[in-house]
């Protein structure tokens, strides 16, 4: 993957005194003892860059309280031990570290080094590889934060391999040593010193994508339910959040940007707690105990919703996740019916915000108002598209196509168009038929369909009429017709054949 790395930027960035503050802050980590602040998210670099603007006090360091410093020399100490030439050396040392049971963190004898405590100490035994070996390991501030890592990747032609599966946890923690690369690569590639790298990923980098990124929260599409306070002080910290909070939960991939979340604490209280709104698409996080993460932010407190009334509701009582005292719901999606119902429920025990999002009552279609081909395309393809999370932006309605010599077609929508002619081509496209009563017509759409998605190079098409959709996703370079999922006009309002096509449908 090519540099991205506009030099002019770059240079102007260096040269400004934010980038020339930053640079500083990271010439040298040899007291790194005397900086805690090593350890916060972004290596709180930007918090040093704001107390050195206040010109009435001189900012200092505050020093790592003795147990961080104990763990970072620990592993400083095991990995300086180690050569780590080649990858294979790196990944070695990475599992030995955790596997050996060797590596004593403090004066405790049982207090060693494993792979559940690398997970949730990440930031120290960062900085402890890297003090050992700056050349391959980098101090590692995205905790909490990793949604900024893939963007940045993306922005900058950062090369990142995929993250490893759920279960495979070693697999994950030797992500790490994927993650340095990548970066010491960049670094390589475009001639940066160590602090100049640092300052590119913890303070440059992270304010550019910040700053592609819209303010204003899109529409909410789903609503899901998140669990807090199962073994740690979730409610305490639920408790003290505003406005401005935002924070790291368990999520499902499925979450887009808007999308409504309650949240329900399950210890001390057994309640509804607040609603929250998710502000970054969910993403994988590798260093996540539960890998499936998602930002969350703009809280609001609602009444104590207990359990036992959702148990006894007739609605919710029948949710699969209710009958099982809510294990395993966090990520989980509710019904629009569902989430209404709570929020009656809630209002019923007190003041529930007034900005609360409520989701529209979908106007039914019947086939008497269908008069015509564009009938299905306003009334019902559109408002599906906008249920997948796309708009008029996303799409192109009756897009050129050359198919051979002087021949034009016109496909109905085309969604994720790149490039230009030759190289022209879609993620998706959708063919719009009036009806189609039997197979034969759906036949006859999908051959249609086919032939522009194969010009195109199309990854799913869906033919769609009065009665529904058909849905065909690409396999071994061909789409087979006998491979379409049909989908009726009812079965997308909401729920999960929509989710399920907004994943087919979007690029994540």
């Amino acid at each position: 993957m090519a540099s991205q790395l506009n030099r002019f930027v770059w240079e102007m960035y260096l040269d400004s005194l934010e980038g020339k503050q930053a640079t500083e802050y990271f010439a040298s980590l040899d007291d790194y003892a005397q900086r805690s602040g090593l350890l916060a998210p972004f290596l709180s670099v930007g918090d040093w860059i704001v107390l050195l603007a206040d010109e009435e006090q001189a900012p200092e360091h505050i020093p790592m309280v003795k147990d961080d410093l104990d763990y970072v020399n620990a592993i400083r100490a095991a990995a300086a031990a180690t050569a780590v030439g080649t990858p294979e050396e790196v990944r070695a040392l990475l599992t030995s570290l955790v596997e050996s049971g060797t590596v004593h963190l403090s004066d405790a004898e049982d207090d060693v080094l494993d792979l559940s405590d690398a997970f949730v100490n990440l930031p120290l035994l960062s900085l402890g590889l890297h003090l050992a070996h700056p050349d391959v390991f980098l101090p590692y501030g995205f905790t909490g934060h990793y949604h900024f890592v893939p963007r940045i990747a993306e922005a900058f032609g950062i090369a990142l391999p995929p993250v490893p599966a759920k279960k495979e946890r070693l697999e994950r923690w030797l992500y790490f040593a994927a993650f340095c690369a990548a970066f010491q690569e960049f670094r390589r590639a475009n001639e940066l010193s160590l602090p100049e790298l640092l300052a590119f990923m913890y303070d440059f980098s992270v304010n550019y994508v910040a700053m592609e990124q819209e303010e204003e929260l899109p529409e909410p599409r789903n609503t899901w339910l998140l669990i807090g306070g199962v073994t740690n002080g979730d409610l305490a910290d639920l408790d003290a959040s505003d406005a401005e909070t935002r924070t790291q939960w368990q999520g499902n991939l499925d979450m887009r940007r808007g999308d409504v979340c309650l949240m329900y604490v399950r210890s001390p209280v057994s309640s509804l707690h607040s609603l929250w709104r998710v502000v970054e698409d969910a993403y994988e996080d590798p260093f996540f105990h539960y890998k499936h993460a998602v930002q969350i932010g703009q809280p609001m407190p609602l009444p104590r919703l207990h359990f036992r009334a959702l148990a006894a509701d007739p609605l919710l009582g029948e949710n699969r996740y209710v009958k099982a005292n809510l294990q395993g719901a966090s990520g989980k999606a509710l019904t629009h019916a569902e989430y209404e119902r709570i929020l009656q429920m809630a209002a019923a025990l007190g003041e529930v915000p007034p900005t609360v999002p409520h989701f529209p009552v979908s106007e039914v279609v019947k086939l008497a108002d269908l008069s015509n081909e564009r009938d299905v395309e306003v009334k019902l393809v559109e408002p599906l598209l906008r249920r997948l999370g796309l708009d008029e932006r996303n799409w192109t309605r009756q897009l050129p196509v050359r198919m051979g010599r002087g021949e034009r077609v016109y496909p109905d929508y085309a969604i994720g168009v790149t490039g230009v002619a030759p190289e022209l081509r879609v993620r998706a496209l959708v063919e719009v038929k009036y009806r189609a009563p039997g197979e034969r017509a759906w036949r006859e759409a999908f051959l249609q369909a086919k032939s522009y998605g194969l010009r195109l190079n199309a990854i799913v098409i869906m033919t769609a009429a009065a009665e529904g959709v058909q849905v065909y996703v690409r396999q071994h370079d061909d789409f087979i017709f006998d491979s379409g999922q049909f989908h009726s006009w009812d079965q997308l309002q909401e729920g999960d054949d929509v989710r399920m096509l907004g994943r087919i449908f979007s690029s994540q």
